[in-house]
């Protein structure tokens, strides 16, 4: 008899350069890292979007080993009804296959996962926060109120947080003080050795994009919504491109719906020669082999699995000054702060590290190299290992 404990990971999608995002990733990565002898691990994403790439990651968990599935089909004009069947398709799943424990990785995910609860197959469910918690339901207030403060605390087993300033605003809730529950901290993590492996390019040409060998290239990485605060990077570019002397690219990887909006505002600022907007890409690595400067823009984060890959991939970083990012950054000796939705903070301090001798830069990448080495998916898969272990025997019990 298969004694594994038996983990369901759910996520919004397996469209990793698109909806999925870092969440998928890391999730993906997550079930990767299990070990196989104690755990059966089921990943699913809630939603089939219809990407290629979707099709791509689900192939390439199952040849590994670990089922991927998903729970429907999206429908944008009818997203409450999709919510429903991804609710049915994962009780069925759950009928068909039982679980132990259900992980989810998403607020809608959060939602269908509740909806589990009580079913005869799900003994436990937990669900991470990934994102900052003050902004959970940012824009539905009606939901924030009635599942982040009440229905969550009240129901989940257990809930964790990404960074520590999640895991002290999630423990800020009455209800969870009153019921005497803690958020337990298991942060974000990243593949570090992928990372470890890029070496930067000499010749940018090397890159693509036809991007002139000596250029200074600026880059980030993520979805391309409001929170990134890409609108302020755009702003900074523009000042940037007029005032150096040097000749400079910028490279916007992710995609989103803001996609347009922001290759308009480019237009406007009069820099789309000067920015390439790469759409989704599978190959991180290598286009942060040839940047010079990652920028993370952030409004909010929960804890950023971009700039912990371009620490490791040995990209110097400048971030905003929000709390997911002060966990990670020390100013001016791992890399550079400024703060959020000031594009002209932001574009002066651009201009100050392109001016920076190549010693000055890489005294920092020397010391940002350090950081993910803490953050690895092997470290945080055997935090959860732990923590899946410990529900499974309480559960028991």
């Amino acid at each position: 008899m298969d004694k594994r404990i038996r983990v369901l990971e759910i996520i919004y999608s397996f469209d990793v350069e698109g909806t999925g995002g870092g969440i998928a990733r890391f999730a993906i990565a997550l079930s990767q890292a299990l070990d196989p002898k104690i755990f059966d691990v089921t990943i699913c994403g809630l939603w089939n979007t219809g990407t290629a790439t979707e099709l791509q990651h689900i192939r390439a968990l199952n040849s590994n080993g670990i089922r991927a599935v998903t729970a429907a089909a999206w429908d944008k004009q009818h997203p409450i009804q999709s919510l429903w069947k991804s609710y049915l398709g994962l009780k069925t799943f759950i009928q068909q296959s039982p679980v132990d424990i259900i992980h989810s990785h998403s607020e809608f995910s959060d939602m269908v996962t509740l909806l589990l609860k009580y079913h005869p197959g799900v003994p436990v469910i937990m669900r991470t926060l990934h994102n900052g918690f003050r902004v959970e339901w940012r824009k539905r207030i009606v939901r924030r109120l009635l599942l982040t403060y009440f229905l969550y605390p009240l129901f989940y087993n257990t809930e964790v947080g990404v960074a520590k300033h999640v895991v002290i605003n999630m423990d800020r809730r009455w209800l969870t003080k009153y019921l005497g529950h803690k958020a337990v901290l298991i942060n974000n993590a990243i593949e570090v050795e992928k990372f470890s492996k890029t070496s930067h390019f000499i010749d940018k040409s090397g890159l693509g994009f036809g991007i002139p060998k000596d250029a200074f290239v600026i880059g980030t990485v993520g979805r391309l919504r409001e929170e990134k605060g890409f609108d302020v990077l755009l702003e900074a570019a523009a000042m940037v491109i007029h005032q150096s002397d040097h000749p400079i690219k910028f490279m916007i990887i992710g995609a989103g719906e803001l996609a347009d909006p922001l290759k308009t505002l480019a237009r406007k600022l009069q820099i789309s020669d000067h920015v390439i907007f790469t759409g989704p890409r599978s190959d991180i690595e290598f286009l942060l082999s040839g940047m010079d400067l990652f920028v993370c823009s952030s409004f909010w984060e929960g804890f950023s699995t971009a700039v912990l890959e371009a620490m490791a991939a040995g990209v110097p970083v400048l971030a905003t000054d929000i709390p997911g990012n002060r966990e990670l950054i020390t100013a001016g000796i791992n890399g550079w702060m400024i703060q959020p939705r000031d594009a002209v903070a932001l574009a002066n301090e651009i201009l100050k590290i392109i001016k920076l001798p190549d010693e000055n830069r890489q005294n920092i990448v020397d010391q940002a190299i350090k950081v993910p080495l803490t953050y690895s998916i092997e470290v945080v898969a055997e935090q959860h290992k732990c923590l899946y272990c410990a529900l499974s025997e309480k559960k028991k019990k």
